[in-house]
């Protein structure tokens, strides 16, 4: 892993701060430029899988999938901490849902997760079977979430996505 020099992470501290407060005012084109510029001039950095993430957020709050699907797979792909990989992962899956690209959201869930995003992961996949009404498999699922999840709402949550499903 190559070490980034300090005056890069600096200035790619610097375009995440913009980036974060053209995301906030909703200013989807600051927002973009900001996100492009830490992509390309410092993509070896710890900000650019963030920017990525903040990037696709505006993006799809934009209703723009198809760019909040690449940035998403750019972090996918490019992060170096796995838990910034495991959150690239259940957005992305979470956007292809929403895009009805079953197939490829159960693709991308189907990845092993760091343990500390087990219950997330079952429960995207709960999701997925459930918007595909496979209501047993979701069942199972969710169930086997509720399990691994030591989060009390979380697993409230699970709970009422359970009882959604009917017996």
């Amino acid at each position: 892993m190559a070490v980034v020099p300090a005056y890069q992470a600096q200035e790619a501290a610097a375009l995440y701060e913009t980036l974060q407060t053209a995301a906030r005012m909703t200013d989807g084109k600051a927002a973009r430029d900001a996100a492009g510029s830490i992509l390309e001039k410092y993509a070896g950095t710890a900000y650019a899988p963030l920017a990525a993430l903040v990037s696709a957020k505006v993006s799809y709050q934009a209703g723009d999938l198809k760019t909040a699907r690449a940035q998403l797979q750019w972090a996918v792909d490019n992060a170096r901490q796995e838990e910034v990989r495991a959150i690239a992962r259940l957005r992305l899956a979470a956007v292809l849902m929403d895009d009805n690209a079953y197939d490829e959201a159960m693709k991308v869930v189907e990845a092993k997760p760091a343990e500390a995003f087990d219950a997330a992961y079952l429960s995207m996949r709960g999701d997925i079977l459930s918007a595909r009404n496979k209501r047993a498999e979701a069942r199972t699922a969710y169930q086997a979430a509720v399990e691994k999840s030591k989060d009390p709402a979380f697993r409230e949550t699970l709970r009422l996505k359970l009882d959604a499903l009917g017996e």
